[in-house]
């Protein structure tokens, strides 16, 4: 090989390591985590930690969920609402910019108490001011003289950067007061809103443990002049676990054997009982503890 092109094969390999190595580096550089990569907001599992009973995750497993302000993770998907990482305490929080505030419905979450909502919309025939735009702030909405505030007088600046519920209208006078109340049921409107519009719509749901039986849905109509809610025609029943298996040489006494209901084991004189003598009727239709005692003799 002459000189001339054992030097052009060297500057092509040479050429090919420094091209190698730029895509290595530039490879890396995009993957290599900036300050704020491990700042999430949202509720997400992590490997290596603890988890607490309720199967969320806490940095501090002798922390357990407030019973001052729970989380309703249900309720706030019906409501909308994004709910954050579960907390107890700020040590459950990922960054040391939030703090474990309570978020409405999400319960105790990791929240940046810097993080603000948009201006809250403007509604015809009516204002609305606001006590600020931060975590925590409210907008209240007020209507002209004749007019009345028709959906929620109030919002709150959620955790998860959006104002509660949705904007009021200013209504002159046909709107629905408080929907029905069924028992064992709840539905898809903030509590703390007593009108609505016409043509309102609420989906109800049963409670966890009970079965929905008929028609879920209510609405807001005016008839001859007056606003009413026609429907929900629900009844919500509690599941049932089907009847307990029995035991030799013993009994169970309970005739209740749907969500919620106890039933007791016993044994016949000369035997004894082993094992748990209470089982309990699930809200999945099944009985805990899923071992039934034995009755052993004396």
């Amino acid at each position: 090989m002459n000189s001339k092109l054992y030097w052009l094969v060297f500057l092509f390999i040479l050429n090919g390591v420094n091209t190698l190595r730029l895509t290595r580096d530039t490879v890396v550089s995009s993957t290599t985590p900036t300050p704020d990569d491990d700042d999430d907001d949202w509720d997400e599992d992590d490997s290596g930690e603890e988890i607490d009973d309720d199967g969320k995750i806490y940095k501090n497993p002798r922390n357990s969920p407030s019973t001052l302000c729970p989380r309703d993770e249900e309720q706030a998907t019906l409501l909308g609402q994004k709910c954050l990482r579960k907390c107890s305490s700020d040590e459950d929080c990922k960054s040391k910019k939030k703090k474990c505030l309570c978020d409405g419905a999400c319960g105790l979450s990791c929240i940046k108490p810097d993080r603000e909502c948009p201006d809250p919309e403007q509604i015809s025939f009516g204002g609305v001011t606001a006590s600020g735009k931060l975590f925590g702030a409210r907008a209240t909405y007020t209507c002209q003289h004749g007019y009345h505030v028709v959906g929620l007088q109030s919002r709150t600046c959620q955790g998860d950067g959006h104002w509660a519920g949705s904007p009021p209208a200013c209504k002159q006078n046909i709107y629905c007061l408080s929907p029905p109340t069924i028992d064992h049921a709840r539905h898809n409107a903030l509590p703390e809103q007593s009108t609505f519009d016409l043509d309102s719509t609420l989906q109800y749901y049963c409670h966890t443990g009970y079965v929905t039986n008929g028609f879920p849905r209510a609405k807001c109509l005016a008839i001859d002049g007056q606003a009413s809610w026609y429907g929900p025609d629900i009844s919500c029943e509690p599941r049932s676990c089907g009847a307990p298996s029995d035991i030799s040489h013993g009994w169970h006494a309970g005739e209740c054997y749907t969500y919620g209901c106890r039933i007791t084991y016993h044994c016949a004189e000369g035997y004894e009982l082993v094992g748990k003598n209470e089982r309990f009727c699930q809200a999945d239709g099944t009985w805990t503890p899923k071992e039934l005692p034995t009755c052993v003799r004396e």
